[in-house]
């Protein structure tokens, strides 16, 4: 089923439709809400907010088949205010699990080498971590993320080049060669 047929059905009060949609998108809301925080417990928290934030609003939106960046942006722009309210050290180190089945010095260069790009994501502002993560980790479109955080798609570019140019220094100051930093993780 689409997301305009559930968020069609949500709007008429299937519940079910609602939790599908849930389903389908609570990784993605709760990664993208770790990666702009920098903390596990704060994106759970952000990402709950967002979707409760949904149930409140689901009336609003007009076109179902845009929930995903409609959602994107209630979180993009709660996890902004909540950045600016705390203002505090990132404790990045929480975001790194081991894979499975690799070599324990594997997952030491992988993780070290994650370590230093998530310091370096951390070094941009909330605007434009935000757009690297919804370009990079959630592999949405200029567009969509223009929809996302309210901004024009030439906003979206000039800051994604500016976010680029400061992680590619970040990058080379911590010693990593930015080709060599993936920012899929």
């Amino acid at each position: 089923m689409t997301d305009e047929e559930l968020v069609r059905r949500w709007q008429q009060g299937d519940r079910q439709a609602f939790d599908a949609l849930y389903e389908r998108f609570k990784d993605d809301a709760f990664r993208t809400a770790c990666l702009i925080t920098g903390n596990r417990a704060d994106g759970e928290d952000l990402a709950q907010e967002a979707f409760v934030q949904c149930a409140l609003h689901i009336g609003s939106l007009k076109d179902g088949s845009k929930f995903r960046p409609w959602l994107m942006r209630l979180l993009s722009r709660s996890a902004w205010k909540y950045c600016k309210k705390r203002r505090r050290e990132q404790p990045v180190c929480e975001l790194f699990e081991t894979g499975e089945g690799e070599s324990a010095l594997t997952a030491v260069l992988r993780t070290e080498e994650q370590r230093r790009l998530y310091e370096a994501l951390y070094v941009l502002d909330e605007k434009r971590r935000t757009v690297i993560v919804l370009y990079y980790f959630d592999e949405l479109s200029v567009r969509e993320i223009a929809q996302a955080v309210g901004a024009t798609e030439g906003t979206v570019k000039s800051r994604l080049f500016s976010a680029r140019r400061h992680l590619r220094q970040a990058l080379t100051e911590k010693g990593l060669k930015p080709k060599e930093a993936s920012l899929h993780g």
